[in-house]
Formats: structure tokens, sequence, C-alpha cells
């Protein structure tokens, strides 16, 4: 290597090194005035006397109900094992208005509505939960049907 190629390289080495100086530091002094105060993260014993002294359960936020396609339908919520289902009735039209597998399960097929029977199916490896909707007096009625396709060896 030349000298001048040898120079070029230290003076690239000083400009990325105050470079990122220059920015750390002003990351530092732009979040101490965002937050109004010093972020820093906890030391072990910091976190088990907050675990220790913390009361109680931690309040679970309720996840807001889809809105209904009809104003004044019949809503309900069903839930099993294999998942949950939110459901409203005009009538004898069913409509799912949002459904979640629990942990491990995953969704098949949805059959969303309008319609006289809605229905969706969550499973698990291979074992199929089928919940199907109607509309019993323009109240909603779930039904279930299990099925496994397990083997023995």
């Amino acid at each position: 290597m030349n000298r001048h190629t040898l120079l070029g390289l230290g003076g690239w080495l000083a400009a990325a090194t105050l470079t990122t100086v220059a920015s750390t530091w002003a990351v530092s002094l732009i979040g101490v005035h965002i937050t109004g105060q010093d972020v820093r993260p906890m030391t072990l014993s910091e976190v088990e006397r907050t675990l220790v002294s913390a009361t109680g359960s931690p309040a679970l936020a309720q996840p807001a109900r889809p809105a209904s396609p009809w104003p004044g339908a019949a809503t309900r919520e069903f839930s099993y094992g294999e998942g949950s289902v939110v459901t409203a009735c005009d009538a004898d039209r069913a409509v799912l208005l949002s459904w979640s597998p629990a942990q491990g399960y995953g969704v098949g097929r949805v059959e969303r509505g309008p319609a006289p029977a809605v229905s969706v199916q969550f499973a698990s490896g291979g074992d199929r939960t089928t919940v199907r909707v109607t509309c019993l007096a323009g109240a909603p009625a779930a039904t279930t049907r299990s099925t496994s396709s397990s083997t023995s060896e």
C-alpha cells in the first residue's frame, strides 16, 4: 500500500469513529428530553424486587367486540378449548363477526355468512372441531362437532 492510501484509510476511520460517537451522544440526549427521564435497563435485583412487590394479577384488556352488521341484532360469544367465536343474528340469518383459535390451534374452513347457518373449523394436528352457529328465535345458538384422524402404531 502506498502512503496516500494509508492516509485516506486513516482519515476515513477517524471520520467514521467521530460520526458514531457524535450520533450516539445526540440520540442519548434526545431520549432524555423526550421521556423526561434517563432510561436505562434494570438490573436483575431490581427486576426481582419489582416482581416480588407486585400484588394481584395484571388486568387483561378485553378485546373490543366487532360491530354487528345489523343494528340491534342479538350478539353472543361462544368459547371452547379449541377457540372462540363472536356471532350475531338478525331473525334467521347468522353471521360470524370474529373467530380466534386457542393456542396450538389454527383456523380451517370459515363460512362467515350471513346465512341460515355459519361455521368455523379449528384444527390442531389431525384434530378438527367445527363450531356451527344458527339463529334460534333470533338469538345465536352453537353446536360443535369434533373429529380426529389420529393413528395408532
